[in-house]
């Protein structure tokens, strides 16, 4: 009987492990969309700031409304940034 119970212990550990391994696959995975996540929010920002850049350029051709929007719109984009 003694034999029965190494073994039953055994295949428990072997589950506990298996069952560790599949959390800490999990916790990589998150870790991993968060790092990815950042980097595309990184690269939205670029975008914009070239958006911005160019939008700038063509500020006196547009109406004092879209002028004053674009104002707003930059001053809330910088303050996020």
């Amino acid at each position: 009987m003694l034999g029965l119970s190494a073994i039953i212990k055994s295949f428990l550990d072997c589950i506990s492990q298996f069952a560790k391994y599949g959390q800490a696959k999990i916790e990589n995975q998150e870790t991993t969309t968060i790092i990815e996540d950042k980097e595309n929010l990184e690269k939205a920002g670029n975008i914009a700031e070239q958006i911005i850049e160019i939008t700038q350029k063509y500020k006196s051709s547009m109406s004092k409304r879209d002028q004053r929007k674009l104002k707003s719109l930059i001053k809330k984009f910088n303050k996020v940034d």
